[in-house]
């Protein structure tokens, strides 16, 4: 059985074939008075392709007198007096009626149509309604991608046998709210999605949460490696989709780009894309101007020190740090390694960027720590002379950083690599 979820903006109700007539409901569902269903599409756009890639079904339900019923209350009551499965495949089947004329105009479209797996059970799973419904309207099963809300799966047997069973008849499949609340790592490897929708729990917010944008870095990684696109839903900010581009996610669906609407047109003929391209463009500009600053900054303060420590004794070494530290507010750790890549001096750092709640967890490494498969220390082995890491989180300060590592030597001629440990913004503690 398949049945359909509560809709929301930006999230389809599904439907699957039912022989009806176009002006009424062909069942009755007790205590919701609907004289039609009809569907609603928000677009999935790319604004690197500048194109709309697909479509998302809304299902709406029209009351006597044309008013339009809240989608939660038809579909929950449906549900509640067992017509949850006649209202879904009414709602499919409108959905793939009016994607037939869209699809015809552009051949490459994509439909969009959720799957509550809620009450999906081994009896129904081979039913072919969705099969039978894409003969029926000239759909293709290439332009189809079934949506698969994770939170509502209740039994993963029967949910992988209608995965599998669509997806060799041509059906691509997408995994839905990833990384909302009931999120599950193992069911993308038992799944293989072909499509992974990041949650708008994820998007909202995005640019004051540097935990949030980690975790989307993350996911869109995750799908180019599996072969799988990525979709973020709830898109409202010009923000949080240049901030979405810049992190990989391509394709995006939300206000910012069109409510929903009878063909899904895009709002104000692609205005939108057009300014999110230009923010991606200045972000991206921006944010390369500042780290060649930062770099430039850190660099030259480093190899201003280089040369001192050139000249020094390594019974020297902590008192010339801290001397360094004190002149250089970018700086947040100095330390020195031997060319097997053991520390050799104190961790010397600045005490006011450090965090004193935090200190269990972080701490500055000891004279002796081994620091010979750090990210930073590596690359020295095939004979480069300096290696600059990408943002993470300092294991000493807790805080957002880089490490510049530098080889040098000391006045005796010993060999050692001398690591600097460089602040960078961090939103972490603004907003969720």
């Amino acid at each position: 059985m398949i049945a359909t979820t509560t809709a929301r903006a930006g999230s389809p109700s599904p439907a699957e074939p039912h022989n009806h007539t176009p002006s009424a409901l062909p069942f009755p569902v007790p205590g919701v008075a609907i004289a039609d269903v009809f569907t609603l599409f928000q677009p999935l756009v790319s604004v690197r392709r500048h194109a709309v890639v697909g479509m998302e079904a809304l299902s709406r339900g029209r009351v006597p007198g044309g008013a339009v019923m809240p989608p939660g209350i038809m579909f929950s009551t449906a549900a509640a007096s067992g017509s949850a499965l006649e209202l879904d495949r009414l709602c499919r089947e409108r959905a793939f009626a009016a994607f037939a004329p869209l699809v015809r105009r552009r051949p490459e479209l994509l439909l969009f149509v959720n799957i509550d797996t809620a009450v999906l059970r081994h009896g129904v799973v081979g039913s072919g309604h969705i099969q039978r419904l894409a003969e029926a309207t000239g759909v293709s099963p290439n332009n189809v991608v079934l949506e698969i809300v994770e939170s509502q799966v209740d039994d993963t047997g029967a949910l992988m046998d209608f995965a599998a069973r669509h997806r060799r008849l041509g059906f691509l499949v997408a995994l839905d709210d990833v990384g909302a609340g009931h999120s599950n790592l193992e069911r993308i490897a038992a799944l293989k999605p072909d499509v992974l929708k990041l949650d708008r729990s994820l998007v909202s917010g995005l640019p004051d949460s540097f935990h949030r944008q980690e975790v989307v870095r993350a996911l869109v990684g995750l799908a180019r490696r599996i072969g799988a696109m990525t979709v973020a839903e709830g898109v409202e900010h010009e923000s949080e989709a240049a901030l979405l581009m810049d992190l990989g996610a391509d394709v995006m669906q939300g206000f910012l780009f069109a409510h929903p609407s009878p063909e899904g047109a895009v709002a104000a003929g692609g205005t939108a894309m057009h300014d999110v391209a230009r923010a991606y463009a200045a972000l991206t500009l921006a944010q390369v101007e500042e780290e060649e600053r930062r770099v430039s900054t850190l660099r030259n303060a480093v190899r201003r020190l280089r040369e001192d420590l050139h000249r020094a004794f390594p019974g020297g070494f902590d008192r010339m740090l801290a001397r360094y530290l004190n002149a250089e507010s970018a700086l947040e750790c100095l330390y020195v390694l031997d060319a097997a890549g053991r520390q050799v001096s104190d961790t010397v750092c600045n005490p006011y960027r450090l965090s004193a709640s935090r200190r269990f967890i972080y701490q500055p490494a000891r004279r002796g720590a081994d620091h010979s498969l750090k990210e930073y220390f590596l690359p020295m082995r095939s004979g480069i002379e300096e290696c600059l890491t990408a943002p993470y989180i300092s294991r000493a300060s807790g805080n957002l950083c880089v490490t510049l590592a530098m080889r040098f030597t000391d006045a005796t001629g010993t060999p050692h690599v001398l690591c600097a440990d460089a602040g960078r913004p961090d939103r972490r503690r603004r907003g969720a």
